[in-house]
């Protein structure tokens, strides 16, 4: 009996020490954080990744030379590309840590489906990347520009677009799964945030540029990337996109708002927001209806008003949901009357609401949205006005008339 206990747990222990049967030695790879995709001039694309050059992360190897390498070429097939580039890089690519997939322009006008499928079907690169659109310079340019403060291009464009989104709302925080979901909905359109480069493209690449206080080449997100089916219909300003996530998942941002003196401002900062939305198709009409409800507060103000009484906060209250209302109205009747496409996702909304009316519509929707009738209701609520509640302006304007 003992012997067979003892013959037992030598054979279950086999199983703890068999090793990984597809392992990689870290040795042998290199880690791709940035993947560019532009118009090849030979064949149909040129397909660019960023390598991480590990050595110059280390406070101890780094000699001050690079920290990613790049590598171009082109072919018909971004499939084969992700495995041919090892015709010029030393290690083998591993992408399964690609932060960014930057897409020219001039190929997301053509269409994205043919190789976006190949991204959402491999199993080698995770499907939470961010997407983006260059615009005015080449996606390969992009993701090799370096910067002073973080050194990998991909990982700094990532990062940069998080807490745009979650500061102020300008990028639409878009995945490869938001992406392709509201690619293959009849009910809405998608989206993906626009980029380019300020300064030298070409200065940016050098290891020079990240030694600068104010670098000669800088990656920037420039607003967003309208589309109607795959194919990119057009550039919206970052203002927009900040009205478009009002429709949708807005975490915070700063206003600043007229308050109708001679031109001054209130700075109000939205600490928290949600929208509803409801849609109606009736008499052959569609209505689109969104109340936003939420809570604000008083960051800074250039206006008299006596912060003290309680008709001034109900002033400024009124000021900025007028403002916001006009802002996020403007938006959608500009998406409807220039780029006819649905990126919002009111036949979502309407499919859920009204299914019956959403299939009679489904064919021809984009063009059913276009005549829609927007309303915007925006309570949101002023509950404070910062660490004091007296307002310097108000003070010394007393003081000069005394």
């Amino acid at each position: 009996m003992k012997k067979n206990i003892l013959l037992g747990g030598m054979v279950l222990s086999l199983f703890f020490l068999t090793a990984c049967w597809d392992h990689k030695e870290l040795n042998d790879i290199g880690i791709v954080s940035g993947i560019a995709v532009e118009k090849g001039e030979r064949d149909k694309y040129r397909f660019t990744v960023e390598v991480i050059n590990a050595s110059e992360l280390s406070k101890q190897g780094a000699q001050g030379n690079t920290p990613v390498i790049s590598y171009s070429l082109e072919g018909n097939s971004i499939a084969e590309l992700t495995t041919k580039v090892t015709k010029g890089l030393m290690r083998s690519p591993e992408y399964s840590h690609t932060r960014v997939v930057v897409i020219d322009e001039e190929i997301a006008k053509e269409g994205l489906l043919e190789f976006l499928d190949f991204f959402e079907r491999t199993g080698e690169i995770r499907n939470d990347f961010n997407i983006f659109i260059s615009r005015g310079v080449k996606a390969s340019d992009v993701i090799t520009v370096v910067d002073p403060v973080q050194k990998i291009p991909g990982i700094k464009m990532n990062t940069q677009a998080q807490n745009f989104f979650k500061e102020w709302g300008g990028d639409p925080n878009v995945r490869m799964t938001d992406f392709i979901r509201a690619l293959t909905s009849k009910g809405r359109n998608p989206v993906a945030q626009a980029v380019t480069i300020e300064g030298n493209p070409a200065v940016g690449k050098s290891v020079e540029n990240n030694k600068e206080v104010v670098p000669p080449a800088n990656f920037v997100l420039d607003g967003l990337a309208v589309f109607k089916a795959d194919k990119l219909a057009g550039v919206m300003s970052v203002e927009d996109t900040r009205n478009y996530l009002w429709t949708q998942n807005l975490k915070r941002t700063v206003l600043t708002v007229s308050c109708e003196q001679d031109n001054r401002y209130i700075d109000i900062q939205i600490i928290s927001s949600k929208t509803d939305k409801n849609v109606q198709y009736k008499n052959g009409r569609l209505y689109i209806d969104l109340e936003i409800d939420g809570e604000a507060k008083l960051l800074g103000t250039q206006c008299s008003h006596d912060l003290k009484l309680i008709k001034t906060m109900n002033l400024y209250e009124d000021y900025m949901n007028k403002e916001i209302s006009k802002m996020i109205k403007g938006t959608i009747e500009k998406v409807q009357s220039e780029y006819h496409s649905d990126i919002f996702g009111f036949g979502e909304v309407l499919r859920r609401q009204d299914y019956k009316s959403f299939k009679k519509l489904e064919d021809e929707w984009n063009e059913i949205f276009t005549e829609a009738e927007v309303n915007i209701v925006s309570d949101l609520h002023l509950r404070r006005s910062g660490i004091r509640n007296r307002s310097s302006i108000t003070e010394y304007e007393r003081n000069e008339r005394e």
